[in-house]
């Protein structure tokens, strides 16, 4: 059973991001096609596409099962490994129908309900973020570490709103009650690039309940070979979580 992942997984995670880069922007006129619109969220052809590229390349090189947002699972090709990827073919799909560049491919490697590694490829400005838990993370092969502001006040927060969020006065008194000591707040529209924002020290801390395991999985593998800080919550939602992920010097809590 592996406790830390193997640095040739990264690789591989990596040339699938960058496959799955090349399809979306070779096809990007016709991948921005909505084909779904799902409550405040939507579906576009580039989500199911680029799914298929990365799926077919982690599948063949590793053969480990797979969690990916499309298609759900794939079943794992080799017997007694009970690490698993978690595939976000097109982070902030939504952004990139309305050719907004803040979107991302995120892949990660989990062991039971641990991140070992995690890659967030923004396309749009060539900036690969990879990390593995108690190794490093890196952005394009230069080390990066989370930022060292320990107050508040002086901090930004990433957070968001899932397409699954009640508006009802008691769940927006809430957030405001969760948000409202931080220097800044920003929206983004893509959790994975949230979180490696906080791996990279460009932001403090990301927090958002009920946000899906492949929008994160990969981002709070990052932060925490960063040397951030995670805290995870079950979600009554099926394959979603309640996460926190700081600095480790901001504190908060779910």
């Amino acid at each position: 059973m592996r406790r830390q992942a193997d640095p040739a997984l990264l690789k591989i995670a990596e040339s699938a991001a960058r496959a799955g880069a090349r399809h979306i922007i070779r096809h990007a006129a016709a991948f921005r096609k909505v084909k779904r619109h799902i409550s405040r969220d939507v579906k576009v052809a580039a989500d199911q596409q680029a799914e298929d590229v990365i799926c077919a390349l982690l599948h063949r090189s590793t053969g480990l099962r797979i969690l990916a947002e499309e298609r759900g699972e794939y079943p794992a090709r080799r017997v007694g490994d009970d690490c698993y990827w978690v595939v976000d073919p097109l982070d902030g799909s939504l952004n990139f129908s309305r050719h907004i560049p803040l979107n991302c491919i995120s892949i990660a490697l989990w062991k039971d309900d641990r991140p070992l590694l995690g890659v967030v490829f923004d396309f749009n400005r060539g900036e690969m973020f990879s990390g593995i838990v108690k190794r490093g993370a890196w952005l394009n092969g230069v080390r990066i570490r989370v930022s060292r502001i320990d107050e508040k006040s002086r901090s930004v927060l990433c957070t968001g709103f899932p397409a699954a969020t009640t508006f009802t006065d008691k769940a927006i008194a809430g957030f405001v009650r969760g948000v409202m000591e931080y220097k800044k707040i920003r929206l983004l529209g893509s959790a994975a690039l949230s979180l490696a924002y906080v791996a990279a020290g460009r932001v403090e801390a990301y927090r958002e309940n009920d946000i899906k395991l492949w929008d994160v999985g990969a981002g709070l593998a990052l932060v925490l070979a960063a040397g951030g800080a995670v805290i995870m919550r079950p979600s009554k939602k099926k394959n979603a979580l309640r996460v926190l992920a700081t600095n480790g010097k901001i504190k908060d809590e779910i």
